[in-house]
């Protein structure tokens, strides 16, 4: 079991200035959605179509499973995996965007309900970052295998390097599966308690 982690760790490790760089971009345009708005540069609406959740907060298994397949599924896997693979650009294009829509409804909130959200913030954050690792590495693996593999002494073909990448996107996507199940958890707890 050891070997597993240290394997799922290893990869992230190997794109850690990726990481980095995401995570700052993420959480950079969440700060500058939110200063907007308090600028007047940008002005939040009433979300039109009524309730946020599908679901009722009184079954939280449920809720649970709901936020975490949404979130994996659609928001990480389609919206940021997939389109990074089709061009690595649209996976940093889709991660600030969705960090700046945070920014502008997070800047709302009073004091208290801030640091209330502030844990699922951070949390699905870091999925959302680690899926986004997976979209731009894929997305650069077909476009310039060398420069995701640089410690490759061989010529990798776009095809070995795309079939590479997808091992190491496997090996993220259970962190950032772990990281969103968690998210759904504590966003869960916080729905049904406040």
């Amino acid at each position: 079991m050891s070997n597993f982690w240290r394997s799922l760790f290893s990869v992230v490790w190997r794109r850690v200035w990726f990481l980095i760089v995401l995570n700052w971009l993420f959480f950079g345009f969440i700060v500058v959605g939110g200063l907007l708005v308090q600028a007047g540069v940008v002005e939040v609406y009433a979300w039109p179509f009524g309730e946020v959740f599908p679901v009722e907060a009184a079954d939280p298994l449920f809720l649970v499973g709901f936020i975490f397949v949404f979130n994996l599924v659609l928001s990480g896997f389609v919206l940021v995996t997939l389109t990074g693979f089709a061009f690595f650009g649209l996976s940093l294009f889709f991660l600030c965007l969705r960090a700046f829509l945070w920014g502008t409804l997070l800047s709302g909130l009073s004091t208290p309900l801030f640091l209330v959200a502030l844990p699922t913030l951070i949390l699905e954050g870091e999925g959302y970052v680690l899926a986004a690792l997976a979209g731009v590495v894929l997305g650069i693996s077909w476009l310039k295998p060398n420069w995701v593999f640089r410690e490759a002494d061989e010529d990798l073909s776009r095809s070995e390097a795309v079939k590479r990448t997808l091992k190491e996107c496997a090996r993220i996507y259970v962190l950032a599966a772990l990281i969103l199940l968690i998210a759904a958890v504590v966003e869960t707890a916080t729905v049904v308690f406040i």
